[in-house]
C-alpha cells in the first residue's frame, strides 16, 4: 500500500484542483405519436444496463464461491480519511489480475508489479514487495482492502470493454465543468490511429509519430515513439479521454477506419449538434428556432403553439436528443435520436427485436414489428425496423450504433426518392 499510496497522492494531489416531442413523429403533419421511439430508446438503455448489473452479479457470486481470480479494477479509496472516486479522470490507472495458482500482477499507470495472494479465514491477503494487505468481498461484488492505519482500496471486477483499435480524432475538451465542442478554439490537432495488432500512430500539432498501445478493460496505454506513456480511459458514451494536468482532452472514433481525417461535409448538407449531418431533400427544413418563427409569422403565434411548434418544442426535442425535420408542405418528416447505447453494439442490436415488439404492442398495439439487416447504406451498416402505425401509415426505422450511441432514423411518409438521398448521405461525424 505503501508504494501505490505514494503514486496516487502524487498523481491525485497534483490534478485534484479543483416527451413530448413524440406526436410529432409518428404523423404525416400533426396527430401521430411518437413516443416509441424515445420509449424504445430508455427501454434499451434501461435494459442493456440491467444486463450489465446482472452479469456483475453473475461474476461476484462465481467469485465469492471460487476465489478472486480474475481481472479487478481499482474504482475508489481513502487516503487519511479523503475519499476519491473518478480516478480515471483524475488520470490514475490501476487494475489487478489475480491468476488461480495465487500468483498476480497489480498494474499502475502503465507500470506492472508482481503480487501474490491467498485465501485465509474468509479474507484474501494479497502480498507485493510492500507487504501483504488484507482484502475481503462486499456484499456488491466489490473488492476491499485495508492497511494497518485505515486506508482503503476498492476493486470492482474489471468491466468488459469494446476494443479501442481505431481512428480517434479530438473532438472537445473539458476543464472545471466547461466542456468545449469548437476544437478550433484549442489550436491543437491529435489524431490517433491503434491498429489491432496493438501498434500505431500519432498525429498531432507537434509531429507524427509511430506508438505502441495495450487495453486492460477501459484503460488504454499508449507508448509513444519515445517511450512515454500517455494513458486514455474509454468512456460510457464511447469517447476516449486523456488528462492533461487540469484539462482532458476528448477522442471519438471517426467513420473511417483508414484515416484520422473528420468524414468530409458536403456543402450541401445540414450538420446537427448531435454529431451528424445529412442532405435535405429540395424544400425540406430542419424545425429549429426559425423555422417556429416562420410558422408563427404565417398562422399567428396561438395557432402555431396550438399545434405544437414553439419553443416549448424546441426545448423538448433538446431534451431527448433529437433532431426534427419538415417537407415543405408538411406531409411528411423523419427525425433523428441519438442516445447513449448503454452497451449495445451492432454485433448484439438484433437481439433487441423481442423488446420492441413487446413495446410497440403494450404500447401502441402494434403487433407487426419486423427488425432486418443489418445492410450498408451510404457506407453505414443499419438495422431496419418496419411495422405499420395506426390509420395504416407504414413506418420504416432505421437504427445504427456508432460511437457509444444509437442513432434512430425515423421516416413518415416520405416518398421513395427523398428517403434515398437521406439515408445515402447520412453521415455520423
Amino acid at each position: 500500500m505503501k508504494r501505490i499510496t505514494g503514486i496516487l497522492l502524487g498523481v491525485l494531489l497534483g490534478l485534484l484542483l479543483g416527451v413530448f416531442i413524440a406526436w410529432l413523429f409518428l404523423r404525416p403533419a400533426s396527430t401521430e405519436s411518437t413516443e416509441t421511439e424515445d420509449a424504445a430508446g430508455a427501454k434499451i438503455t434501461e435494459s442493456a444496463a440491467k444486463a450489465k448489473i446482472t452479469e456483475s452479479a453473475a461474476k461476484a457470486k462465481i467469485t465469492e464461491g471460487t476465489g478472486i481470480e480474475g481481472d479487478w479494477e481499482l474504482v475508489s479509496l481513502v487516503i487519511d480519511g479523503v475519499t476519491y472516486e473518478d480516478l480515471d479522470r483524475q488520470g490514475m490507472y490501476m487494475t489487478m489480475r489475480l491468476e488461480a495458482d495465487g500468483t498476480g500482477v497489480q498494474t499502475i499507470n502503465g507500470e506492472s508489479y508482481p503480487c501474490t495472494w491467498v485465501e485465509k479465514n474468509g479474507e484474501f491477503l494479497i502480498e507485493d514487495s510492500d507487504g501483504p494487505m488484507s482484502y475481503t468481498l462486499q456484499p456488491d461484488g466489490s473488492l476491499l482492502g485495508e492497511d494497518g492505519v485505515g486506508d482503503t482500496m476498492s476493486f470492482m471486477p474489471a468491466a468488459e470493454a469494446d476494443s479501442v483499435a481505431g481512428v480517434w480524432q479530438l473532438t472537445a475538451a473539458e476543464t472545471e465543468g466547461i466542456i468545449v465542442n469548437d476544437i478550433s478554439e484549442l489550436d491543437v490537432e491529435l489524431c490517433l490511429l491503434l491498429n489491432p495488432d496493438g501498434t500505431g500512430e500519432i498525429n498531432s500539432s507537434e509531429g507524427d509519430t509511430s506508438c505502441t498501445w495495450m487495453q486492460r478493460g477501459t484503460n488504454v496505454t499508449v507508448v509513444d515513439g519515445n517511450g512515454e506513456p500517455i494513458y486514455f480511459s474509454l468512456q460510457s458514451d464511447g469517447t476516449l479521454t486523456w488528462v492533461i494536468d487540469d484539462v482532458t482532452l476528448i477522442m471519438s472514433r471517426t467513420a473511417s477506419a483508414a484515416s484520422g481525417k473528420t468524414p468530409k461535409v458536403s456543402e450541401e448538407a445540414t450538420v446537427s449538434e448531435y454529431g451528424f449531418s445529412v442532405e435535405l431533400p429540395s424544400g425540406w427544413l430542419a424545425v429549429d428556432s426559425e423555422y417556429i418563427e416562420q410558422i408563427a409569422e404565417t398562422v399567428g403565434k396561438e395557432i402555431a403553439a396550438a399545434n405544437g411548434f414553439d419553443q416549448k418544442l424546441l426545448d423538448q426535442l433538446a431534451a431527448a436528443g433529437t433532431s426534427l425535420y419538415y417537407s415543405s408542405d408538411m406531409s411528411a418528416n423523419f427525425n433523428v435520436v441519438r442516445e447513449s447505447a448503454g452497451g449495445i453494439t451492432m454485433d448484439d442490436f438484433a437481439s433487441l427485436e423481442p423488446v420492441y415488439q413487446e413495446l410497440l404492442s403494450s404500447s401502441r398495439g402494434i403487433t407487426d414489428f419486423k427488425l432486418s439487416g443489418p445492410v450498408d447504406i451510404g457506407g453505414n451498416p443499419y438495422y431496419v425496423g418496419s411495422f405499420t402505425a395506426p390509420g395504416d401509415l407504414e413506418q420504416k426505422q432505421y437504427f445504427c450504433v456508432a460511437k457509444g450511441y444509437i442513432y434512430t432514423i425515423t421516416l413518415t411518409n416520405v416518398a421513395e426518392g427523398d428517403a434515398q438521398q437521406i439515408m445515402e448521405s447520412f453521415q455520423i461525424l
